[in-house]
Parts: structure tokens; sequence; C-alpha cells
């Protein structure tokens, strides 16, 4: 994202700047790595949550996680002490584990789209077969093999040019905003095409939820509420519920993820103002950290499973009992497993 001439600027970064970036990578690192890491356990612990839907938002939230979890403490070290140089080797490998992480999170939050969009408004059938446990593995799956795949011309072209003698550490060191910055215009275009992109993805998907469940009475349990049967009043109270959780779900996904996408884009042309990359950056790993909260506060069968870990049931051997998805869709076939 950033060009030769900037580099320097790096030298002059203020303490000022790089202590309050470093107070936020603490506190977002200790949230989204405790409320990833709690909706990874539950989905592995309880039986009755290993459904598809949660296969996909746990396929996400391990990758929030190791954002959260490893990617921002080092940052931190890097941030709060004095100007440290550290191999070029390992920044490439730092900022190669995140380009994946953020990709990886990025088509997680599609696949949770697409998977409602599915269940919603097609035939329990067509759900069926295209939600089979083995083809549910392979997305999850592919979610990680295509973004490695489009990093390795990253990583095998990299090129590291000699230090400017004055300022020997500036690609040693990378500070405050700029450290999300993948130095390639290679990674930069994929990374805002790919935000881009999903972001199509989701918003119509829940668009055409929502149009869907205006005209239905079918029960809608993977997002949590539940529509009224056809009444007078055009718009039930329930089906108001859905539009302001599918709203809140839109606007946290954008609001987070295009400024850092256009940010991207406006950089590549000419240089942008330090606090603005810095502040769509940390937008960005907001994201990252309400991940979690954003496909289950509404969601009952979280809740239940969330207050069994909270009264220590779970080290009982208790089971959370409620409905799955994939129990409502299955209630006529038997045979069914879910995926």
């Amino acid at each position: 994202m950033t060009n030769s001439s900037s580099l320097p600027q790096l030298c002059v970064e203020s303490r000022g700047t790089r202590v309050l970036v470093s107070l936020i990578y603490c506190s977002f690192s200790i949230t989204g790595t405790l409320a990833n890491l709690v909706v990874i356990y539950l989905v592995y612990s309880f039986k009755k949550l290993k459904t598809t839907s949660n296969a996909f938002i746990c396929n996400g939230c391990v990758a929030d996680f190791l954002v959260c979890a490893f990617w921002m403490p080092q940052k931190v070290v890097l941030l709060s002490g004095p100007w440290t140089a550290v191999s070029l080797v390992y920044q490439t490998f730092m900022e190669g584990l995140l380009f994946l992480w953020v990709i990886v999170s990025m088509i997680s939050h599609s696949l949770i789209a697409l998977n409602r969009y599915v269940l919603i408004t097609k035939l329990p059938a067509v759900y069926r077969t295209i939600y089979q446990k083995r083809n549910t593995e392979w997305m999850i799956a592919m979610s990680w093999v295509v973004p490695v795949v489009f990093l390795l011309p990253w990583l095998f072209g990299q090129r590291y040019p000699e230090n400017d003698p004055k300022c020997p550490n500036q690609r040693l060191l990378v500070l405050a905003g700029k450290e999300a910055q993948l130095p390639n215009a290679y990674t930069a275009i994929l990374s805002a095409v790919t935000i881009l992109s999903q972001t199509s993805i989701l918003l119509y998907c829940y668009f055409k939820i929502l149009r869907k469940v205006q005209v239905s009475v079918k029960r809608v349990s993977v997002l949590n509420v539940q529509t009224m049967p056809r009444m007078p009043n055009p718009c039930p109270r329930k089906d108001k519920r859905l539009g302001v959780y599918v709203l809140c779900v839109c606007c946290t996904f954008v609001v987070t993820t295009e400024p850092y996408a256009w940010v991207i884009f406006w950089s590549l042309a000419r240089p942008v103002v330090e606090g603005l990359q810095i502040a769509s950056w940390m937008a960005f790993c907001l994201l990252l950290v309400l991940s979690p909260f954003m496909y289950t506060w509404r969601n009952e069968e979280f809740r239940r499973a969330f207050r069994s870990l909270a009264r220590l049931e779970v080290l009982k051997g208790s089971s959370v009992g409620v409905e799955t998805v994939s129990q409502t869709i299955s209630q006529n076939d038997p045979n069914y497993e879910p995926g």
C-alpha cells in the first residue's frame, strides 16, 4: 500500500500515537481472544451446537482468534518499546500470516450469509444437497487453501532492499496502522477486492433473506427469531426484530471494513493522511472482536450453552437441550445427518 517515499515517515512516528495504538491493540487482543475462544469452545463441546451454520461461524472465529491471540500481542511489544530491529524474514512471515487470517475471516462471513440464504430461501432438499457434510468440509478447507494460493506469489517475489542509513530500521519495524498495509500493490489490491466482494455477497444474501421472510411464514430459526403467522399487520413484531438484527450485522460489517478497503485504493494513487490509515485499520480490527457477538448474541442456543458454561455444568457433562437448525430441517427426514 505504501510507496518507498513514505517509508522514512516510520522514523518520526510520535510516541503518543504508538502508546495509543498499543492500548487499543491490548484491549482488542484480550477481548477478541476471549470472545472467539468461548465460541470455538462452545461449538466444540456442545454436541447440539455442531450444525453447518455454526461450523462456518467457528471457522471465522478461528481466524479472528489467531489474529487477536498471536498477531496483535507481538505488535504491542514492538510498539510499546524503543526502536527494535526485527528480522526481515520474521516481518514477512507475520505479514503473510496476517493476510491469510484476514482473508479467511472475510470469506467466513460470506459463507455464513450464503448458508442462511440457502436455508431460508430454498427448499429443504436443496439445502441438504448443497450442505452435505463432505461439501461443508470442502467449503471450510477452500476458505484456507485459496488465500494460501494467492499468497504464494507474494512470498516468493519478496525482494529486501538495503536499509536507508538515515533510518536503519525503516524495513525492520512497522508502526501504528502501517503494519496492516502489506508493502506490495499485489496484496494490497487483493485485500481490498476481497473485502468489497465479500461485502457484496453478504449484503445480497441478507437483502434476499429479508425479502423472503416478509412474504413467508416459515420458521427462521437460523436467524434466532421466528416469523409470526400472517396477520392483518403487514410487518409483525417478529419481522421487525429480524430486520433490526440483519441491519445490525450488515451495518457492523460495512462500517468496519469499507473504510479500510477504500483507503487501500486511495493510497495506491497518492499518499493518505496517517491518521486516516490508522483509524481505518483500527475499525477493521474491531470487526475481528465483534464477529463472535454478531452471530451469537441473539442465538438462544449459544445463550443456553454460555449459561451452562458459566455455571460450570459443562464440566459435569451436561448438554444443551435446544432445537438446532439441522433438527428443524430434518424433521421429515430421519436419515439426514447434520453437516
